[in-house]
């Protein structure tokens, strides 16, 4: 079953066309690599998912439900359903760790707080964070930082998580962090793509890779298809040799 299908995407800023005709799908508990080079728009096909931005034709459709004419008002709910991990973390500067997990429980659920306070503490110990629900975002590392983003966006649990670039600019150690995370929530289930250039990151956690090129899907394969074609247009872009 497809939980998400973008179909015939098209796209443009000013004069700038970036998609001509996009199209692909990603099946339940699948995680979908999104590759290509800078300015290919995988962004933006992400920020469709949840509205913040609109195809100029073509269709969005989310659990069989094309979001892409939507409201604001009727996207409350399909954000309910698709977290979004930004590539900074997007915190609220002005809250500690605790708040800024408690903040989409308070808002989207009927939990008390007694059970926000533990649904809180078990995620900060299954993401490796003990101990910092009362540090503010600017006094953690990076690493943390994301971490903390990854947590918010799945602490009401979506069925899909969209990742953009969720392990740029880091260590190796919270690179492998992110992987772990990432891997640890497709065991539950969870629905993914990946926005990323990170090409280690993507061969642990993708089942299938999308490569855009010149506004459409150039290319498309399972991380199988990869290794045994390595003169494919996916496996030449990923050497950069450049496609």
């Amino acid at each position: 079953m497809n939980v998400i299908d973008i179909k015939n995407f098209k796209k443009s800023f000013g004069k700038k066309e970036v998609h001509r005709n996009v199209s692909f799908s990603v099946q339940e508990g699948e995680c979908v690599g999104l590759i290509g080079g800078s300015g290919a728009g995988k962004s933006v096909l992400l920020r469709s998912l949840i509205g913040l931005e609109k195809p100029d034709s073509g269709e969005v459709f989310v659990e069989g439900e094309n979001v892409a004419p939507y409201t604001e008002d009727q996207l409350i709910e399909i954000r309910k359903k698709v977290a979004y991990v930004f590539q900074n973390g997007a915190l609220f500067d002005s809250m500690t760790v605790y708040e800024n997990l408690a903040y989409p429980l308070r808002e989207h659920t009927q939990l008390r707080e007694e059970q926000i306070s533990k649904r809180i503490h078990d995620l900060l110990d299954e993401f490796g964070l003990t101990a910092n629900d009362h540090v503010y975002p600017a006094d953690l590392s990076g690493g943390m930082q994301k971490r903390v983003g990854l947590a918010r966006s799945i602490i009401i649990n979506p069925k899909v998580v969209l990742y953009d670039e969720p392990t740029a600019g880091l260590d190796p150690f919270n690179t492998v962090k992110i992987q772990e995370m990432i891997l640890r929530l497709k065991r539950k289930g969870t629905t993914s793509i990946l926005v990323t250039h990170d090409m280690p990151t993507a061969f642990a956690v993708c089942d299938r890779i999308y490569l855009l090129k010149n506004g459409m899907v150039g290319a498309e394969g399972t991380i199988h298809d990869l290794k045994k074609d390595p003169e494919g247009l996916l496996s030449q872009f990923i050497s950069g040799q450049g496609v």
